[in-house]
């Protein structure tokens, strides 16, 4: 658990002294908690204020990120500094713990929502004719591991947008559920490359779901509460606390979550200046795509990863082969207009494969 202070007309030795504090509390209380929901390096942020007249001098400020999407504040006054301190640590303590009940709930409600469309659709599917079942069990299965990876990339951008949480689902959570889907819709007959389209227009449907699920239980908020202050009044309270300091979702994404390791080429295969600059410009390119709309990515990253042309994206996304093709030049202008502002040399080429470091 990280714990980061800042201090307001205070000496050293003060700010030090609840630097201690606060740090060996929220080992105690707030590191379990997190570690529980997968973000054991949250970081907590402490400001403390100091006037030099008045009563309660003393102004504790604390703030934290919690999964998904939100921040957990709470603040105290006191006439001595360390009541203060523990009032503020006792209050954001409960709103933590709050928040991850109802995040735990959430997770509840969404996996068993997810036990039914799976029994619904192994109920159409046992419906079948068994030889259609088989072919759709053979037809699939060769596909899987280039669903597998999809399904990844996938995954890791959407937990580091903070659209899903880190732990669900799972990469085979998804891939279970979009075969049984494509299983229960088979087409006598398909060839391969047909049923992969299929498999993959499946997969956005499937985390699309999910990811309209968690934003639904996100904007949830208690009637019987009083609501949320203010966004313009949060961020007033928060001036000078460095808000962008603590917790990023960059931190969450990966070259490795995007690109497979046989992808990446063996340094004896690349001239040495290249391969110093390679991981730098992929983690570039992986950050300016987050920027992309989430069709404009998607298809960017299957022409690149899949080789899929633009008929076939077309069947994928349900839109015209010309749209499609319009997303991708607008995206991969995007991208290598913001590459070469980060200082890269682009004459080798701009193609997404490349940035990342592929062939």
């Amino acid at each position: 658990m990280k714990v980061r202070t800042s201090f307001q007309g205070m000496s050293p030795k003060e700010g030090d002294g609840v630097k201690g504090v606060v740090s060996a509390w929220a080992e105690k209380h707030l590191e379990p908690i997190m570690r529980g929901v997968g973000y054991a390096e949250s970081e907590l942020a402490v400001h403390v204020t100091k006037r030099k007249k008045g009563s309660q001098p003393y102004h504790v400020k604390l703030h934290m990120h919690v999964p998904p999407k939100k921040i957990v504040a709470s603040h105290a006054r006191g006439d001595e500094l360390r009541p203060a301190i523990d009032s503020a640590l006792e209050r954001l303590l409960r709103e933590v713990r709050k928040h991850v009940s109802r995040v735990r709930h959430q997770e509840m409600y969404k996996r068993k929502a997810r036990r039914q469309r799976l029994r619904e659709l192994k109920t159409k599917l046992a419906e079948m004719p068994a030889e259609i079942v088989t072919e759709a069990s053979g037809g699939i299965e060769k596909l899987l591991p280039r669903l597998e990876k999809a399904v990844r990339r996938e995954l890791a951008y959407l937990r580091a947008e903070g659209d899903l949480p880190p732990d669900y689902p799972s990469v085979q959570d998804v891939v279970d559920e979009v075969v049984v889907a494509v299983k229960s819709d088979w087409s006598e007959g398909a060839d391969a490359d047909a049923v992969y389209l299929k498999l993959l227009k499946a997969m956005h449907e499937v985390l699309d779901r999910e990811v309209r699920n968690s934003r639904v239980f996100g904007e949830m908020e208690s009637l019987e509460e009083a609501p949320e202050p203010d966004a313009e009044d949060q961020a007033e309270a928060m001036v000078q606390e460095e808000f962008n300091e603590f917790w990023q979702p960059d931190e969450l994404l990966k070259l490795e979550d995007v690109v497979e390791d046989e992808e990446i080429p063996e340094p004896e295969e690349v001239a040495e200046e290249m391969e110093a600059e390679a991981e730098p410009q992929a983690e570039v390119a992986l950050t300016v795509m987050r920027n992309l709309p989430i069709q404009w990515r998607r298809a960017l990253m299957l022409q690149e990863f899949d080789r899929l042309v633009a008929d076939q994206l077309a069947e994928i996304f349900g839109e015209e082969a010309s749209t499609i093709a319009s997303w991708l030049d607008a995206a991969n202008r995007f991208l290598e207009a913001r590459m070469r502002e980060a200082g890269f040399d682009l004459e080798g080429g701009s193609s997404l494969r490349r940035l990342m470091g592929g062939k």
